[in-house]
């Protein structure tokens, strides 16, 4: 790929590798970047494709690493300047913009690569999912095993592109509060789409990413305005902190989850010396986990758990 020289805007190489590994993005991208390569090779110039068209791909990928529904929202979200497409006469491409200076050596090496990261992210899940079951099997008494378990994959937040965050956090949180007789319920998978998932508990909702970015928590504010809201993040930065509205009931972080959430679970399960707590939490998590394994695959809608 072009280098970037000082301010120069990123390509399309940059573009799309920050999204390896999110199944839903790529799977609006790598059908693009495919037919883009097609025509390329046989030296016609690119106008773009159809939506009908990007299912198509996008389908084609669920049986190997993709495994959700195709929603039009996915194309939508990629439009305009902040993001990698552009739509003419119902035709969808690549920005221009990005495509300066991109060989096609470079686009089928992108192609390539982006590939390779949708089975490592399937490959790295069936490996949480073999981890969590063989620790979902140990002795009841083993409750210091379980919270290693746990504090493991939620540490390595970056892992599966914050995916194991992201699940790690609603398993604790719901086995917290589920202590207590209230109830979280999650929607969305994670990767739907923008990095992220939420889920519900009373009038509120609870926005979690690993994504600490100043955008992202920006279009989680804008997501269902005059709403009550948690906001979880593993770390709250300065600039996080300083840009949360009214409506930011509070905000929780990596340390928060393992000193008070799970540091609370642990405790109770050592005073009945039954890791009922941590076995709750870690049953969640594969739930969570094989949920998105087999993530609307039979084209159903995601039903609240």
């Amino acid at each position: 790929m072009a280098k970037r020289n000082g301010s120069a805007k990123p390509n399309l190489g940059e573009v799309l590798r920050r999204q390896g590994g999110r199944r839903t993005v790529l799977g609006v991208a790598l059908p693009i970047l495919a037919a883009h390569i097609e025509a390329t090779s046989s030296g016609l110039a690119f106008a773009g494709i159809s939506a009908s068209a990007i299912a198509l791909g996008f389908r084609e990928l669920c049986g190997k690493f993709v495994h959700s529904q195709f929603h039009t929202t996915y194309i939508d979200r990629r439009l305009g300047p902040r993001g990698f497409l552009a739509v003419e006469a119902n035709l969808y491409r690549f920005r221009p913009a990005l495509l300066e200076g991109i060989t096609l050596n470079d686009l089928e090496s992108l192609h390539d690569e982006l590939i390779d990261t949708l089975r490592d992210a399937a490959e790295q899940r069936r490996a949480v999912i073999r981890r969590i079951e063989s620790a979902c099997g140990l002795p009841e008494e083993q409750i210091t095993e379980r919270r290693e378990v746990v504090e493991e994959y939620l540490r390595h937040f970056l892992g599966n592109g914050g995916e194991n965050f992201e699940i790690l956090s609603f398993a604790i949180l719901r086995e917290y509060f589920r202590s207590f007789g209230f109830q979280l319920k999650r929607f969305s998978t994670t990767h739907a789409n923008d990095g992220g998932i939420d889920y519900v508990g009373g009038d509120s909702i609870y926005q979690v990413s690993a994504d600490e970015s100043l955008s992202k928590l920006r279009s989680d504010l804008a997501k269902a305005p005059d709403t009550d809201r948690v906001v979880v993040r593993p770390q709250m930065t300065t600039d996080l902190l300083s840009n949360l509205n009214e409506q930011v009931l509070e905000t929780l972080e990596l340390s928060d989850l393992l000193t008070h959430f799970v540091g609370w679970l642990m405790n109770r399960d050592h005073r009945s010396r039954k890791a009922k707590h941590l076995q709750g939490v870690l049953q969640t998590a594969l739930a969570e986990f094989r949920r998105e394994e087999k993530a609307e695959t039979s084209g159903k809608q995601d039903t609240p758990r």
